[in-house]
């Protein structure tokens, strides 16, 4: 009895290894057995099977499917392949490709009047245009594919038609609007019990609280998005959901759990080779050790997250190479299976009666396998338990002195880079009044050669002419000038002359008042530039009025050049004790960077606006700074004063950055808001009132400072 029960007992794990086999072996079984019409189906049901496994494999087979309906003429095995190949090309971020794709499949689904398949694949082209970011046609798509489906009842596809139309509204920034269409989605789709796309809608209705920084909520729809994915095995839905997790316990300041998930995310991006997901994840990373200022960490994140579009470039390389060989190697099966198309008949019972023997074999085997690990697993494990625990202490001691030695060394170098920066700064300052230094000297330049090509013409010679005809006729000057016909002449001319010089005289004083200008406004930004040049670290009493006007004299000749016009509300407020030079720093940075995007905007309304205001409980003043300039994207508002971090040609990065440290050291604060791209900017430098506010020692946190 105890020997049928053992028997039964591999039985009933056999049948449930049998059972257990996938779809993906099943259909890679079939397709050894089948030929023509039906083989194209195999193919393109089993390319659909790597959908969330393998973009790479859902290309392949939907490129041997799509040879194989061409050699066939057969239009609907041929429609599915070129959606699925469009598919493929998708998850794998070629967008271009994919749209060239899907197109041409909805063009044969149109002529044999598959509405179904229309409506799916317009869904899909859709999506395409929103990535592509045109929105308008994706919402003109989708409502032609909204037609459809309601036409025919379409419970999936309306939801997936739902789930569309919200990214396009999310992409709008109409959150509302977004979520509304989110939410119908999801219900219709937990009513189909689809979990692909129910994740998928999950992680949607996150990203949108997300955006609407209910952080706490937008998490919960994350995590449950990602319980989903891992249970279907989505490694793409995994991937972005570990990225989106990460990003919103960065936000909830976790960031222990925050990288945690980051770096998981990461891992698994590689894997599947994401790239999206990859240059999404380093900028997360970037923005991470920024918060946690890691410097170095977050400068390296940085240029791998600006290298990826060399790794596409090669990505994209080595794809045209595999596709190439994909082909060749297709050609080449094709023409084997016809001659194995001749065999199948015969070897079809011998091959399943094989297949069933290796399938018990090797259930048997994995189940001896597993049993024979588990032992030696736990013998391996208690043997070991004493020795990891006496290597954890021993290397637990040990990290607690390198964790000493590097948070001196952390210390350090921040006060270097504090100091750096600070030299830096100041270091521009100089460069940008030795500029308009240099434009006053070139108008006295000119001034004094005016002078000189008037003087060398002046009609002082012809007067010294006149006056020699008169000395020559002294004795008979009278009868001269009455007289002669050439001494007739010289009272009138001799009236000419002197009105000429007396305007000559004008001219010369004129010129001169120029000169004397020129080199009092020389004196005046010389005499700004070293009240403000004081040794650092000391503190005085300052207005903040004052102190502006004096960076605008420095800087007038640059705003007239060209043709900026300064608009300024000062209210009449208290002195406020800072460090000048800093303070000084800032204001030059902030005025700098108004001007360069004054500078390449087409409208001649160019215009900064100058406010100094005090709150209301006089807790602080602040200094804003308007331009009506080339304005900010809102995604860049978040990096705006990161280390490195520039949108200009040539530019470094650093002066927006240098301003941050010099006003948070100031124990202050720099906001920047832009209404968006061409919608100019607002820069506000926000001072405390009290005995001192000045800080040596406190690092600032960049992003705290937005």
């Amino acid at each position: 009895m105890k020997k049928y029960y053992y028997l039964l007992i591999i039985f009933f794990i056999l049948c449930s290894y049998l059972y257990s086999q996938t779809d993906i072996d099943s259909l890679e079984i079939r397709l050894k057995t089948v030929s023509g019409k039906e083989r194209v189906d195999i193919l393109n049901q089993l390319a659909k099977r790597y959908y969330v496994l393998s973009p790479e494999k859902v290309i392949k087979y939907g490129q041997q499917a799509l040879e194989l309906s061409q050699k066939f003429d057969y239009s609907r095995g041929r429609a599915q392949a070129l959606k699925i190949i469009g598919a493929g090309n998708y998850y794998l971020s070629n967008y271009d490709k994919s749209l060239e794709y899907y197109l041409n499949s909805l063009k044969i689904m149109e002529d044999i009047g598959d509405k179904e398949g229309i409506s799916t694949i317009l869904n899909n082209i859709g999506i395409i245009y929103w990535k592509l970011s045109n929105y308008d046609k994706a919402l003109e798509i989708y409502t032609e594919s909204s037609k459809i489906m309601n036409e025919l009842d379409n419970s999936e596809g309306i939801a997936k038609t739902l789930n569309n139309i919200g990214l396009i509204y999310m992409t709008l920034e109409n959150y509302d609007k977004a979520l509304e269409n989110f939410l119908k989605s999801l219900k219709i789709m937990k009513e189909i019990g689809n979990k692909n796309n129910i994740a998928y809608c999950l992680n949607n209705i996150g990203i949108i609280y997300w955006y609407l920084e209910n952080y706490n909520k937008s998490l919960e729809y994350y995590l449950e998005s990602l319980k989903i994915n891992e249970e279907i095995n989505n490694k793409y839905g995994i991937a972005a959901s570990l990225k989106n997790i990460g990003g919103t316990y960065l936000k909830l300041k976790n960031y222990d759990k925050s990288l945690v998930y980051l770096k998981k995310g990461l891992k698994l991006a590689k894997e599947i080779e994401a790239k999206d997901l990859i240059q999404n994840i380093y900028a997360t990373l970037t923005d991470f050790y920024s918060v946690k200022a890691n410097h170095q960490e977050a400068l390296e994140y940085y240029k791998l997250y600006s290298g990826m579009k060399d790794s596409i470039f090669t990505k994209e390389s080595s794809e045209k190479i595999a596709e190439m060989q994909t082909k060749y190697e297709t050609e080449k099966k094709e023409k084997e299976n016809e001659i194995l198309r001749k065999n199948n008949e015969i070897q079809k019972l011998e091959i399943t009666r094989q297949q069933n023997l290796r399938n018990s074999f090797i259930a048997i085997s994995v189940l001896v396998l597993i049993l024979m690990v588990v032992i030696y697993s736990r013998y391996r494990i208690k043997q070991k338990a004493n020795k990891i625990l006496t290597e954890k202490n021993i290397q637990i001691n040990e990290q607690k002195n390198q964790l000493a030695k590097t948070l001196k060394e952390l210390q350090e170098t921040q006060k270097m880079l504090v100091d750096t920066a600070h030299r830096a700064g100041m270091a521009e300052i100089a460069s940008g009044i030795l500029h308009n230094v240099g434009n006053v000297l070139n108008s006295v330049k000119v001034s004094s050669q005016i002078l000189k090509e008037r003087i060398e013409k002046s009609k002082v010679n012809s007067l010294g002419k006149a006056l020699n005809l008169m000395e020559q006729h002294t004795t008979d000057l009278s009868n001269y000038i009455n007289s002669d016909e050439k001494g007739k002449m010289l009272p009138t001319y001799l009236l000419k002359v002197g009105k000429i010089l007396k305007e000559e005289q004008e001219n010369y004083l004129k010129e001169i008042s120029n000169l004397h200008k020129g080199i009092d406004h020389i004196e005046e930004i010389v005499a700004v530039q070293q009240n403000y040049a004081g040794v650092s670290g000391i503190i005085e009493s300052v207005s903040l009025s004052k102190m502006m006007d004096d960076v605008l004299r420095m800087y007038q000749d640059s705003f007239n050049k060209y043709n900026i016009n300064i608009e300024k509300d000062y209210k009449e407020l208290p002195h406020i004790l800072v460090e000048k030079g800093k303070l000084m720093q800032v204001f030059v940075n902030l005025l700098k960077n108004a001007q360069e995007s004054l500078i390449i905007k087409d409208d001649k309304n160019k215009i900064i606006t100058i406010n100094i205001l005090e709150d209301k409980e006089k807790k602080y003043q602040m200094v804003e700074i308007i331009d009506n300039g080339i304005g900010i994207k809102k995604d860049n508002l978040d990096r705006i004063f990161s280390y490195g971090f520039t949108t200009k040609k040539g530019s470094q990065g650093f002066g927006l950055h240098t301003s941050a440290l010099a006003i948070a050291a100031l124990k202050g604060k720099l906001t920047a808001y832009s209404d968006g791209k061409g919608m100019g900017a607002k820069f506000t430098a926000i001072m405390p009132i009290n005995k001192s506010n000045y800080s040596a020692t406190k690092a600032p946190r960049h992003k705290g400072l937005i």
